[in-house]
């Protein structure tokens, strides 16, 4: 298909292609570094596409690392359109799990930030033989999240296209204030890539589908003592989207959890402390898990 979206072109040692999965589904993969350096899998949140780690890409290559970053289903340039019931947590960590396969990748660490931090725990939660660490970043789960999606949900379907009068600059600059901290600031070419998906019409219906069936919700304390142990926890100090809650307990509650806050950071820590995130991601993939709490600076 022709894709209004020009990445990850102009981003050194970045590619992309779609990868088919055992049940027909197809997902855009954009990757970055050798084919046998240790991996690390980058998992978006929700609305959004592997452009959100634009900056992580060609700095975790240069690392040493073979770098996964999928458009999950229903977002991006992936496939858009699968049948109700398809748009869970299980079924997006499932699809990861296919993707997986695809690549003959038995066992990887998982980084997921906000919708994708759920899908990530669901990952771990589910099969812990096949995530090798966990990194979560804003992630759905540990916090709460403002309850005007809720109006949505009880839409019909056949409405969600109408949502694409809405896809303009001005609405892409809303969302962007809404989500970045104090200190960040963006492109016209960054409002671009955030629309370049909104111009495909079965995404309204994927994303409608997605807030209707996922599940927003904390995790419960069971949930989170069987997280793998050293998992890493990472929050911007003044994220408004998904707004912490008892961030701090819900991490001591975790076998040997990690929490990083990073100051003046909103929702989206990999692009407004893009160099900060790898430094950290690079850290945890290269060593222990180690249990502390860390106030960045």
């Amino acid at each position: 298909m022709t894709r209004p979206s020009r990445f990850p072109d102009g981003h050194a040692g970045c590619t992309a292609r779609d990868v088919y999965l055992a049940d027909g589904t197809r997902l855009r993969l954009v990757e970055s570094g050798e084919p046998h350096a240790p991996l690390l899998l980058l998992v978006h949140g929700f609305g959004a596409s592997s452009y959100q780690w634009r900056f992580q890409l060609p700095a975790l290559a240069a690392a040493g690392f073979h770098v996964l970053a999928p458009d999950l289903p229903g977002h991006g340039f992936s496939q858009l359109a699968f049948p109700d019931g398809e748009y869970t947590r299980e079924a997006y960590a499932r699809r990861l799990w296919l993707l997986m396969d695809a690549l003959g990748v038995a066992r990887l660490p998982v980084v997921g930030q906000s919708m994708g931090g759920a899908v990530a725990a669901e990952m771990a939660l589910r099969h812990p033989e096949r995530t090798d660490g966990l990194v979560l970043m804003s992630a759905v789960g540990f916090g709460t999240v403002p309850p005007r999606a809720a109006v949505l949900r009880p839409a019909p379907d056949a409405l969600a296209p109408l949502a694409q009068l809405f896809a303009t600059h001005a609405i892409a600059r809303f969302i962007l204030r809404g989500v970045y901290g104090p200190d960040a600031s963006w492109t016209r070419h960054d409002e671009d890539e955030l629309l370049a998906p909104y111009v495909q019409r079965d995404i309204y219906r994927s994303l409608l589908r997605t807030l209707k069936e996922f599940s927003f919700a904390l995790h419960s304390r069971d949930a989170l003592a069987r997280l793998p142990a050293g998992t890493l926890v990472i929050f911007g100090a003044d994220d408004h989207v998904v707004r912490p809650a008892d961030l701090a307990e819900r991490v001591r509650a975790m076998r040997d959890g990690r929490l990083v806050i990073l100051p003046r950071v909103g929702h989206l820590p990999q692009v407004e402390a893009p160099q900060e995130v790898v430094r950290l991601l690079t850290e945890y993939a290269r060593g222990p898990r180690v249990a502390r709490a860390e106030s960045a600076h």
